[in-house]
């Protein structure tokens, strides 16, 4: 979370809270990528309340309109089908895959 919140000096963005603190959702840019990359998460206590999909979708609308038309990517583990959904439903697309903290995971693209 601190790697989070100390993207918002310098890169004019970074994760934003999800309703009454039940997860997040934003941009985040790893030093070690070239593209940033469109983040959620969930505590599982609010899982099924359309949480991900909402603040995915402002987030990524809201990366799209302040900082131009791109590529935005998502790494999402493949055993997590609620997000792998959630990726599809905002029209993403698959690309491969690439190693995250020692595990391997998908790569999915958003393009405006």
């Amino acid at each position: 979370m601190a790697s989070a919140l100390g993207q918002w000096a310098p890169r004019g963005y970074s994760v934003m809270v999800v309703e009454d603190g039940e997860g997040f959702a934003g941009r985040f840019h790893p030093y070690s990528t070239d593209d940033p990359l469109l983040v959620y998460a969930i505590v599982a206590r609010a899982w099924g309340r359309g949480y991900a999909s909402e603040g995915a979708r402002l987030a990524l609308d809201w990366m799209m309109a302040t900082h131009g038309p791109r590529r935005i990517g998502s790494n999402i583990d493949p055993r997590n089908t609620a997000s792998v959904r959630v990726a599809r439903k905002l029209g993403a697309v698959p690309e491969g895959t690439t190693e995250w903290a020692g595990a391997t995971l998908d790569v999915w693209a958003y393009y405006s």
